[in-house]
């Protein structure tokens, strides 16, 4: 009679450990908007402590645009990740390096050299990323 109970007590403890590791997680869901001259992106993502995730879409002048998702890590006020997309809603995919700088209720996007490494684009390392003149400025929505 014991046997059976050990089994589908490990079930419920696994089970139960999972359920608590979700709600454990530190989420927010946060949509912001930048434009510059005609071009209006939006960028809804999820911050946990150490890492980010979302959608981000570029509507050039409402002409076309590129959309898909984002990923990466959060290291101080720094999220630098991957922002894979398609362009113009063309059916293949394309990968580009994302890196953004929080200030306040702000995201400002910056601009790296770029290596590529098997056919993906990396900002290279030892050499700084810029946020001066950035090309989008998100602001929080609210």
């Amino acid at each position: 009679m014991k046997k059976p109970l050990l089994p589908f007590l490990g079930i419920i403890f696994i089970l139960s450990s999972c359920y608590n590791s979700e709600i454990d997680r530190d989420e927010t869901a946060t949509m912001y908007q930048a434009i510059n001259k005609g071009d209006t992106a939006i960028l809804k993502i999820k911050l946990t402590d150490k890492e980010f995730y979302g959608q981000y879409e570029v509507n050039y002048h409402g002409a076309y645009k590129d959309s898909g998702g984002v990923t990466g890590i959060i290291k101080g006020d720094t999220l630098k990740g991957t922002y894979r997309f398609q362009h113009y809603g063309i059916e293949k995919w394309h990968t580009a390096p994302i890196a953004l700088l929080k200030k306040d209720d702000q995201l400002i996007m910056g601009e790296g050299s770029l290596e590529i490494y098997m056919n993906i684009p990396y900002f290279k390392k030892h050499i700084p990323i810029n946020y001066k003149n950035p090309k989008f400025v998100f602001e929080k929505m609210r």
